[in-house]
């Protein structure tokens, strides 16, 4: 497999924005990990809506294989139907000039993310020394009103439950940005005196800086947000009601551990086309 995997070129595959420059940043950080390792040929990132575009993703990547990983948080519109479209791709499998490019599942799939949501969970809560108990905790997605597209809602639901399984809490809820149940109604939903929020959210754009604390009603610092952002570090307690601390943390992608899942999601990829 070394061998197999010194020949193909990893493409890190992603959303992307015009508007918000560090979306893509955490794909970036990701690529530059996982090429220090040495395991593939070349380590790119493409993306749907910023330089490099997906469309040009290919062009000069001369490996007999490729292999594709969505830098996703669910196989919902953009796995499924923008990255094989932009990249002109046949589906998951595609075979042409005597080049193989495999099609991934997205990285927010990988089966040890609720366990690594859990671990930063139980992380946070005892260096604030939070009971369990008396916490709740909100997986935050994006969500999508369309409901032809409950993807985003259906992973956020599932890893909610499995994150539970790893680390129980008072309550593990999931809450959406722009669906039912919406995070901006969270107060109705808590009873008890601390609650964390966690992102599911794979990139790192204007939703987790900006959207997400004000929905919560609460305002960060310009060093809070970069604390929070760019160091990785859990933001709070905020007192967004009478009675409740509110802690952020940073949105799941940008964890360091997520290259790893890149790899583990290609290699695994790779060893199902033998």
């Amino acid at each position: 497999m070394n061998d197999r995997l010194k020949q193909t070129t990893l493409i890190i595959a992603g959303h992307g924005s015009s508007k918000s420059p560090n979306m893509g940043r955490p794909a970036r950080l990701h690529a530059q990990w996982i090429k220090d390792q040495n395991i593939f040929a070349d380590v790119k990132t493409a993306f749907w809506k910023e330089e490099t575009f997906l469309q040009d993703a290919l062009e000069d990547v001369d490996t007999p294989e490729v292999v594709v990983v969505p830098n996703l948080a669910c196989s919902g519109f953009i796995n499924k139907v923008v990255i094989p479209r932009e990249m002109g791709l046949d589906g998951l499998l595609t075979r042409r000039n005597g080049q193989t490019i495999h099609l991934c599942q997205p990285v927010g799939e990988h089966p040890n993310l609720a366990a690594l949501m859990a671990e930063r969970l139980h992380q946070v809560m005892e260096d604030q020394q939070l009971s369990p108990s008396e916490t709740t905790v909100f997986v935050v997605a994006h969500g999508n009103p369309d409901p032809d597209r409950p993807a985003s809602h259906d992973s956020a639901v599932m890893l909610a439950t499995r994150t539970y399984s790893h680390f129980p809490v008072q309550a593990m809820l999931p809450a959406f940005l722009e669906e039912k149940p919406f995070l901006k109604n969270w107060e109705k939903r808590v009873n008890t005196p601390n609650v964390i929020v966690l992102p599911f959210m794979i990139a790192a754009g204007t939703h987790g800086a900006r959207d997400i604390p004000e929905f919560l009603g609460i305002e960060l610092s310009p060093q809070q947000e970069i604390d929070l952002h760019e160091n990785g570090r859990p933001t709070g307690p905020f007192e967004a009601a009478p009675g409740r601390l509110i802690w952020l943390i940073q949105a799941i992608g940008s964890h360091p551990r997520m290259a790893e899942f890149i790899v583990d999601i290609a290699r695994e990829k790779l060893a199902s086309q033998d």
